[in-house]
């Protein structure tokens, strides 16, 4: 183990990957999120260390364990069913001969991306009716940062097809897991002029593969355009492949033989910011099965669902009379000193106490007079503190945890004009809510008078996805199996209600 320790830290500490020329200014742009796939073993291993304890500072660094044994459980039962919040008034519900067409079209291309996740390739090309000189590039092996994706000539629909497998391995998943916000840009252009130029925030790890599919993808395709110019292109993709995906399709767009390039995101990932998520709406589809979670997990929704159920009085309901106080009273203490044994996990969890204590505690109503009563005791106390520090030899190193915000010498009389702001970081790295790429068609099963599940389909507006809505299936939800066996039953549906 502690071989282990010495192989990552100095790695981790050498390794610095350069910030990216598009960081609007005032970013504070973390030097160890890559913003492209790792070359060298050495990069790989950094990315992983950094990666690791970012899930760990999140998680456990967070969250309580009482709320990830009891809380989480308490909450989606309060919570109620939740998908009649996708079939609100905002919603627009798509009947019609143009939405069956349009979900028999994503029902064909989503067993397509079925048959390369799930099955050997040689039964994906037969299911596409492929033979080996269709297939442009075949990449089947998934490492860091570089997802396993093909691209396959479709003779058929006169398309070249890109299509990007989910998270399926360790190292996709360690991709998916490193998702810290980078800078990204789109632009757009179209008959040989920028039409829009997009600024915004991407998941990193995303942002990475794509540019690394990117890298191989661009020769391939202009050497295939120049042989069929008249073909389209479609990128799309499962789960993270539908993020990378999404991205992908951003950066093929901004050049002008791949200005008509198209995406088919199913089950997406939340992967970019909303001014880049809406720009995408004209050439992304994002498709979101009943009750899947992945689409609208984020850092942010995360640490607002960390607040409800924080906040939420779990615990006097499952200990209710039985005498468990103590118990978990040893058990917080014993993660408690695990947790003080790594650094990284500790001094976020104590960030985050701070700020759940702040946030649960009522906000009284304080009158002008008490403030300015309060702000005279406030610079007594400094005058006090100050006056008693000079009679030591050392008071900077005494006093270290008293800090001002100018480099300059106080006077000892020295009042402050407004008021001090305790725990401030001015480092610290605001994080960005992320959204699903696109337009965005959401598949729900209501309950009618018969008691019945009622199949429906919406376009939905992208702000119900900025918050976590947990359920006991939204994981079942989430893979493809469901998503297709969902949209057999919603073709079969309305094609029973036309005739």
């Amino acid at each position: 183990m502690r071989h282990l320790f010495l192989l990552f830290r100095p790695a981790q500490r050498r390794i610095a990957f350069p910030k990216p020329l598009d960081c609007p200014p005032g970013c504070h742009y973390m030097s160890t999120w890559p913003d492209h796939a790792p070359s060298t073993w050495r990069e790989s291993v950094a990315i992983t260390s950094r990666t690791v304890k970012y899930m760990c500072r999140e998680t456990l660094g967070k969250w309580p364990i009482g709320d990830i044994a009891f809380g989480i459980k308490y909450h989606m039962k309060h919570q109620g069913t939740i998908q009649h919040d996708y079939a609100g008034k905002d919603s627009l519900q798509l009947k019609g001969d143009e939405t069956v067409s349009e979900l028999m079209y994503l029902l064909n291309y989503l067993r397509l991306c079925f048959y390369f996740s799930k099955r050997p390739f040689p039964e994906f090309l037969q299911y596409g009716g492929y033979c080996q000189d269709n297939v442009l590039i075949q990449n089947s092996k998934a490492r860091l940062l570089r997802p396993a994706f093909t691209i396959v000539c479709d003779e058929k629909s006169r398309s070249f097809i890109i299509i990007i497998r989910g998270a399926t391995s360790t190292r996709d998943r360690l991709t998916a897991a490193t998702s810290g916000e980078v800078p990204f840009r789109h632009i757009n252009i179209q008959k040989g002029g920028v039409v829009n130029f997009v600024k915004g925030y991407a998941h990193c790890g995303m942002v990475a593969a794509a540019r690394w599919i990117a890298k191989y993808a661009v020769p391939c395709l202009n050497k295939a355009k120049n042989q069929f110019p008249d073909y389209e292109i479609k990128v799309m993709g499962h789960s993270m492949g539908a993020g990378v995906a999404a991205i992908l399709t951003h950066i093929l767009r901004e050049r002008k033989e791949f200005a008509s390039s198209t995406c088919l995101a199913f089950a997406p990932a939340a992967c970019m910011s909303w001014e880049l998520a809406e720009s995408g709406k004209e050439f992304i589809t994002s498709l979101i099965n009943r009750n899947d979670m992945v689409p609208s997990f984020s850092k942010v929704s995360a640490d607002n669902l960390r607040s409800e159920v924080v906040g939420s009085s779990w615990l006097n309901d499952v200990v209710g009379p039985i005498p468990l106080n103590k118990l978990f009273k040893a058990i917080n203490q014993h993660v408690a000193f695990l947790q003080s044994c790594l650094v990284f996990m500790s001094s976020s969890r104590q960030e985050v106490r701070n700020d759940a204590d702040i946030a649960l505690c009522p906000q009284p109503i304080i009158s002008e007079a008490s403030i300015n009563s309060r702000t005279s005791f406030l610079s007594t106390t400094v005058e006090e503190h100050l006056q008693i520090s000079s009679s030591f030899k050392n008071p900077i190193r005494e006093f270290s945890s008293l800090s001002f915000t100018s480099s300059e010498k106080r006077p000892t009389n020295f009042t402050p004009k407004r008021p001090i702001k305790l725990n401030s970081d001015p480092s610290s790295k605001e994080h960005k809510q992320l959204f699903p790429p696109g337009r965005i068609i959401h598949m729900v099963s209501l309950p009618d008078l018969a008691s019945k599940e009622s199949i429906r389909v919406y376009e939905n507006p992208r702000s119900l996805y900025a918050k976590m809505r947990l359920s006991p299936d939204m994981i079942r939800h989430h893979y493809m199996p469901s998503y297709v066996e969902m949209l057999e039953l919603l073709i079969e549906d309305l094609t029973n209600k036309k005739e």
